[in-house]
């Protein structure tokens, strides 16, 4: 069982990108060598011829047109491009079982994928190992790699069929380990990328990959109803030829009909509708194959179903007919294709014992036999190439590990060495910065010294000389003062004059005959006297005025200006009253005036606010 769904798995990956018709192979061809194509779909067009002549096996022309894509590439700088054309010719190189020449275009691939940093160019070079490995039947690698690469491949957009070609491939290899659940998950997967991708010939493979997964739970079961959905599969797949004609290829189409006759021959009873359907179908398999290559073991096929057919109506004639007419088409094939010959002419020798032509069945029988070894050594040769290219790989794999492993050896040796290189610099230049800095401080140290030094002899002889200025000051303050001293002194004696001149007025003014010129007078005088006054102040103290305006939080008037000289010269509210003639409680509200003008409280005197003034 499980052989024969390695056997239509093979087939189907084969076919999954097989293109519509000839004629659509000869329309590329013809835009191919046109003058006005891009070369984006030069590119487009190789990748497409490519793969039409490898699925039909026709080698050398399918690597014709990779080499022309390559120099295309390569003339282009498109590495993408190139890695493209790479990994079609290592799989052609798969196909054909050369297995030895496979590794040096993966290193290739991935030499430029690395060098160019194109991450469509990595993606294909990734597939082209991931083939290389499943063709080499190391399936567990085949999934560690596909795990690896597939989240990257989603991430593009444009690569939908290289997406659907990995879960194919997945596919595959659970259908080879009878795992139904997920063997039908990447299936569905495939299907849907293939209705996005709007390709055909992909869908109609992905039906008939889902139809052998649904087949799985009709073999356990055996129940009709099981069979229904394969056989519903089966006829999406052969549906679409006919819906959109030139879509899907012509070996596609057989192929999904063959898969639809076989399931309808494990129908118990085989209704006429049923019957007429399979003969149909068979015949459209046999007129489709004519315009296919290498395409005898579909026909044999078909004549086989045909055969089948003729016998459930007792007509070993036709069915003789049918059967060697399948052997002498699977001659013309080279190699001839072992499996379908091997039940042909067990169906001859089969059909010769019912006829009692004995030595016609002993033929065949032989044949069996004959085929069977054939088949026998040809997969052991086979087997014999996989296992030495997966020695050769492992052996690789093995010699790359170690040569990594030596890699890091001698790169952890190498930064190991640099390591202490690096420190002995650090070292040496920190003992040189060190004695450079030790050198340094000492030369500062000395000029500093010697600074200091200086700046001693310039303070001591700055020293001296302010000393000698404010001797000089002094002796000059003192001189002042004396002058001050006398000046106040003849103020007191003009005042205490005024004083006099004021008493005489007040005593004239209790006479009825009043000379008002000499009241007028005596007031110049008191004004006189103020002036005389605030020379003094102004010659002890030039800016006190100045000052006690600026000092002021309001404007001061004339007669502000007059009770501050007052107290600043040390009168008492008396003797400032007898002075300006008013009581003692206007000059005690004067002064409480002042102290707000100042911003002074209550409890500090204006004598002392005037005090500091002056020192200031």
């Amino acid at each position: 069982m499980k052989l024969k769904y390695l056997l239509i798995y093979c087939i189907l990956f084969i076919c999954t990108l097989y293109p519509a018709q000839n004629t659509l192979i000869d329309g590329l061809k013809n835009q191919l060598s046109g003058n006005d194509i891009s070369t984006a779909e030069k590119f487009r067009i190789y990748n497409e011829l490519t793969e039409y002549y490898r699925v039909s096996d026709q080698y050398p022309t399918a690597e014709k047109y990779v080499q022309q894509q390559l120099e295309l590439a390569q003339k282009q700088n498109n590495y993408a491009e190139q890695v493209k054309a790479l990994t079609q010719k290592g799989i052609i190189k798969l196909n054909q079982s050369k297995y030895d020449k496979v590794p040096s275009l993966i290193d290739e691939s991935n030499a430029i994928a690395q060098k160019s940093n194109d991450k469509i160019a990595s993606l294909y070079a990734s597939y082209l190992n991931i083939y290389y490995n499943n063709a080499l039947g190391k399936p567990e690698n085949t999934i560690k790699l596909i795990q690896k690469t597939l989240p990257l491949v989603e991430k593009q957009s444009s690569e939908i069929i290289l997406n659907a070609k990995l879960n194919y491939i997945l596919y595959g290899i659970y259908t080879e380990w009878n795992d139904a659940e997920n063997a039908t998950k990447y299936a569905k997967k495939a299907i849907d990328l293939a209705e996005k991708s709007d390709n055909k010939n992909l869908l109609s493979s992905a039906y008939s990959a889902l139809a052998v997964c649904y087949s799985f739970q009709y073999e356990k079961t055996g129940d009709l109803k099981d069979l229904k959905p394969v056989i519903e599969m089966c006829k999406k797949a052969g549906a679409l030829y006919h819906q959109f004609p030139g879509h899907v290829s012509a070996h596609v189409q057989a192929m999904a009909l063959l898969n639809l006759i076989n399931y309808y021959l494990n129908y118990p009873v085989m209704t006429p509708e049923i019957r007429s359907e399979i003969q149909n179908n068979a015949n459209e398999i046999l007129t489709l194959t004519q315009h296919t290559t290498l395409n005898q073991g579909m026909q044999a096929g078909a004549l086989g179903i045909l055969s089948n057919l003729a016998t459930r109506d007792h007509n070993n004639t036709l069915a003789e007919q049918y059967l060697l007419k399948a052997e002498q088409i699977l001659l013309t094939q080279q190699p001839v294709y072992y499996h379908v010959m091997i039940n042909v002419v067990r169906d001859l020798a089969k059909l010769y014992a019912e006829q009692k032509n004995y030595q016609k069945a002993f033929e065949y029988e032989s044949k069996v036999t004959e085929y069977s070894n054939l088949l026998f050594d040809e997969g052991q040769a086979e087997t014999a190439k996989r296992l030495e290219a997966q020695y050769q790989s492992q052996r690789k794999e093995s010699e790359l590990k170690a040569l990594t492993e030596k890699t890091a050896s001698l790169k952890k040796e190498k930064l190991l060495y640099i390591s202490l290189g690096i420190i002995g610099l650090i070292g040496a230049f920190f003992m040189f910065r060190s004695y450079h800095f030790k050198l340094r401080y000492s030369i500062e140290r000395e000029n500093k010294l010697d600074t200091e030094k200086h700046e001693a002899e310039m303070q001591i002889k700055l020293q001296e000389e302010e000393q000698a200025r404010l001797k000089a000051e002094q002796e000059l303050l003192t001189l002042q003062q004396q002058k001050l001293q006398s000046e106040v002194l003849a103020s007191q004696l003009h005042i205490q004059h005024k004083n006099e001149v004021l008493q005489q007025l007040q005593t004239q003014l209790s006479d009825t005959d009043i000379n008002i010129h000499q009241v007028v007078r005596g007031e110049n005088r008191v004004d006189n006297d103020f002036e005389k006054i605030r020379f003094t102040i102004q010659e002890l103290h030039p800016d006190f005025f100045k000052n006690i305006n600026e000092k002021a939080k309001q404007k001061l008037t004339t007669l502000d200006l007059k009770y501050c000289a007052y107290l600043y010269l040390g009168m008492d509210t008396k003797q400032i009253a007898n002075l300006l003639s008013v009581e003692p409680k206007s000059v005690r509200m004067t002064k409480y005036r002042l102290k707000k003008k100042f911003g002074l409280d209550e409890n500090t005197a204006l004598e002392s606010f005037f005090q500091g003034v002056f020192s200031e």
